[in-house]
């Protein structure tokens, strides 16, 4: 994703007091690498390949059932990526890949005129050295994908261009996914958190920050970049804005969100939940029941919510969303309270979006 508007910026003391005794901070963090990061971006991995192979496939036999194979494809691979999008640390911030997976919002069509221009050109370019890491990230990943897939301005039946461009995308976008679960699943979270000024810290913890920072984040993302804008919640109803809004994805993603919420929390020995339950028993039942919530409530959404050719009035769509929208928030208020409670220091600063 390129940006998501009004995130919240979680900032954490390096050197602010945890919990004394050492390696305390083992059991979630490895819980959530394993279980969360390198199961999901295997998987993100196999689906990106499985991705290009259809494509491959569309351009060798086009036909709209081929067409039909290669969006199917394309649709679990974007699903993967809901898995794993939480956390832009690691592998994937290598080459700008986090924002060249999902280029989005894309509020002034960049990506449509970027693969129309190399269209366009000679596929050959595309083979040379270096080409990729120095392409625009709007045209290396699932939004490009996305585009030459369902975008009336591409025919990958009709277009053979459009269709080589298609598999040179897919075949990059495999590379670029399949780099980032071999990274992970060769390393740790603590390779990558570095003792800029030498003066000591444990990288079992500054890896959980980061973790705990971007799920935090992410959590405020889905409300409002999400949910909130596309159905003009607090503004103007522009539904093009939703995620994935083209292969009616934007709902699907969201729950995808939502379930990968719960299974951040319990992952581990002793997992974020078990520790919020030694700290403050209360609440961490609160968070627990809230995760559950969140999806409930998700899941009852008309699955026809973000299309705009419902009939639903702007005020249909913000009253039907209105109890997820609380629900996550009150989610968001639990984490703070738990991330706080277990030592550490946390500040809000709004980081808007153009």
């Amino acid at each position: 994703m390129k940006h998501f508007p009004k995130l919240i910026a979680l900032v954490i003391s390096a050197t602010s007091p945890l919990l004394a005794s050492a390696g305390q901070w083992e059991g979630p963090l490895n819980g959530i690498v394993d279980k969360i990061v390198k199961q999901g971006y295997s998987a993100y991995s196999d689906s990106s390949k499985i991705l290009q192979q259809s494509t491959t496939t569309l351009c060798g036999s086009p036909s709209q059932e081929t067409l039909q194979s290669a969006q199917d494809a394309f649709q679990q691979n974007a699903l993967d990526w809901q898995q794993v999008q939480w956390l832009n640390f690691g592998p994937v911030t290598y080459f700008m890949r986090y924002y060249a997976f999902e280029y989005w919002p894309d509020k002034k069509g960049v990506t449509q005129r970027q693969l129309r221009t190399l269209a366009q050109g000679n596929p050959d370019v595309m083979d040379a050295h270096k080409f990729w890491t120095k392409a625009s990230i709007a045209v290396r990943g699932l939004t490009a994908i996305e585009s030459l897939l369902y975008h009336p301005d591409f025919e990958p039946i009709h277009s053979a261009k459009h269709c080589q461009l298609l598999k040179k995308v897919t075949m990059h976008h495999l590379e670029s996914a399949d780099a980032v679960a071999t990274q992970w699943q060769n390393g740790k979270a603590q390779d990558w958190v570095f003792d800029e000024e030498g003066m000591g810290f444990d990288p079992e913890k500054i890896a959980l920050e980061q973790f705990l920072q971007q799920w935090v984040e992410h959590m405020s993302a889905v409300k409002d970049a999400k949910l909130e804008t596309p159905i003009g919640y607090n503004g103007r109803e522009n539904l093009k804005l939703a995620e994935f809004y083209r292969s009616d994805l934007p709902l699907k993603a969201i729950q995808q969100n939502l379930k990968s919420y719960r299974e951040i929390y319990h992952a581990g020995s002793p997992s974020l939940f078990d520790m919020a339950k030694q700290k403050d028993p209360a609440l961490a039942e609160k968070f627990e029941v809230q995760l559950t919530q969140n999806l409930k409530l998700a899941l009852q959404l008309p699955s026809d919510f973000f299309h705009s050719d419902a009939n639903y009035s702007q005020e249909k769509r913000i009253a039907l969303a209105k109890p997820l929208v609380q629900s996550i928030s009150n989610s968001q208020s639990y984490l703070t309270s738990i991330v706080t409670q277990l030592g550490f220091q946390i500040g809000f600063n709004s980081r808007d979006g153009d």
